[in-house]
C-alpha cells in the first residue's frame, strides 16, 4: 500500500515526526481490526495473538501462533466460528478496506500537523 505524504513549510520535522507517528498508530490499529474481520477463527487463540504482539508503532502486524502462517496461506476456510474467515485475510481485507486505511492515515495526520 503506498500512502503520499505532502509536506508544507514552516512546519517543524518534530511535528511532522510525531504526526507521521500517530497517523501510522491509528492505521494500523484499523487495519489490525479489519484483518481480523476475516482472519481464521477456531478457539479464538490467532485473533488474540495479534492483539497481544502487533507493534502498532511501528505499523507491525502479527499473529504469532505457531499454526498461523499455514492457516494464512491454507487455501479453505472454515466459516462456523467466523463467517467471513477467509485465507490471506490481509490481503482481503486491504483489498476491501485499503482506501480506507490511507484516508485514516490523511485524516490523522492532517489533524495532527495542523495543530
Amino acid at each position: 500500500m503506498r500512502v503520499d505524504v505532502h509536506i508544507n513549510g514552516g512546519i517543524s520535522s518534530e511535528a511532522m515526526k510525531e504526526a507521521m507517528q500517530k497517523a501510522i498508530f491509528a492505521t494500523s490499529e484499523q487495519a489490525l481490526k479489519d484483518c481480523n474481520y476475516f482472519c481464521k477463527q477456531d478457539t479464538g487463540a490467532l485473533i488474540q495473538s495479534s492483539l497481544i504482539h502487533s507493534d502498532f508503532n511501528k505499523g507491525e502486524l502479527k499473529w504469532t501462533m505457531p499454526y498461523a502462517e499455514k492457516q494464512y496461506k491454507l487455501p479453505s476456510a472454515r466459516r462456523d466460528k467466523n463467517p467471513n474467515a477467509s485465507s490471506e485475510w490481509c490481503k482481503r481485507a486491504e483489498s476491501d478496506y485499503g482506501d480506507q486505511w490511507q484516508a485514516v492515515f490523511k485524516r490523522v495526520y492532517d489533524r495532527e500537523i495542523s495543530r
